[in-house]
């Protein structure tokens, strides 16, 4: 198997791998980073998929994966990798928009160790005017069916200068719905948020909301409150937090921002391996 230190030097461990099984998505959110690349066809085959998890586990000691896209719920595939995942010793996820896929996510409920619903905001007026009219109620809808299926969920939502004063209403409704976590991310103005008119939030703006929520009961629910303080970002260590992989092969990581810096190097599907990106 190739070797991972040339690619990624000092890397020994991935924490997370988030694999992006396409681009496809059944919305198109101003927020989202992927912009264009949403219309494009390019789309991961189930044994690419699963040639991608046997390679992180062993290469990078992964035990953690998040399956996403565009829509995951779009993948006619994902309950076979998702079923591939955990035969591998892997923590499961997927992170969808939660909209109008009930049938097909009860079928991939079975390998699920934790369902993920992408949120923007905590009032419906904030969300659907990033996403579209009633996505904010079918979002919540299909966490009160994993609430009421016993399956672990959380949501993940990307801070905006017009959604922040809303997260705090966010917070405690997913608490009281039974969420495990929330997991926020700050905008980034690539893809739809380069041309939708959305601003970024400023570290006074999260600095604001980092009080707020670390004043709150928030029960049993997490929230990483800490990548609202500039600091934020780790030290380099030999460990990666987050590996995020496109369904063209493009490698990010990140520690606070979604998608995070491109870095010249890119997974090749058809090899299963980790490769410089000038790699023949």
């Amino acid at each position: 198997m190739t070797q991972a230190a040339p690619v990624l030097p000092g890397i020994e461990r991935v924490d997370k791998l988030y694999l992006e099984l396409l681009f496809r998505c059944n919305l198109s959110c101003t927020t989202c980073y992927h912009g264009e690349d949403l219309k494009r066809p390019d789309t991961v085959t189930v044994d690419q998929a699963t040639a991608a998890l046997t390679y992180f586990t062993a290469a990078y000691d992964c035990h953690w994966v998040c399956l996403l896209g565009g829509e995951p719920l779009l993948f006619e595939g994902l309950p076979t990798v998702l079923m591939a995942a955990k035969s591998l010793g892997y923590r499961t996820e997927i992170c969808t928009n939660g909209y109008k896929r009930r049938a097909f996510l009860t079928q991939a409920a079975e390998y699920l160790d934790m369902l993920r619903v992408s949120l923007d905001g905590g009032t419906a007026d904030a969300h659907d005017s990033i996403r579209r009219p009633g996505s904010f109620a079918a979002a919540f809808d299909t966490l009160a069916w994993a609430h009421g299926r016993m399956l672990p969920f959380g949501a993940t939502c990307t801070l905006t200068g017009e959604n922040i004063a809303t997260i705090p209403a966010l917070a405690k409704r997913l608490r009281d719905l039974g969420a495990r976590d929330l997991m926020l991310h700050r905008v980034r103005l690539v893809g739809n948020a380069a041309t939708s008119g959305i601003t970024a939030v400023t570290w006074e703006q999260t600095q604001h909301l980092h009080e707020q929520l670390t004043g709150m009961d928030l029960g049993g629910m997490t929230i990483n409150t800490d990548i609202l303080l500039p600091e934020r970002c780790p030290q380099p260590s030999d460990v990666v937090e987050k590996l995020e992989i496109a369904p063209d092969g493009r490698v990010y990581l990140s520690c606070a921002e979604v998608a995070g810096p491109g870095r010249e190097v890119r997974y090749d599907f058809e090899r299963a391996t980790l490769l410089a990106a000038d790699a023949a």
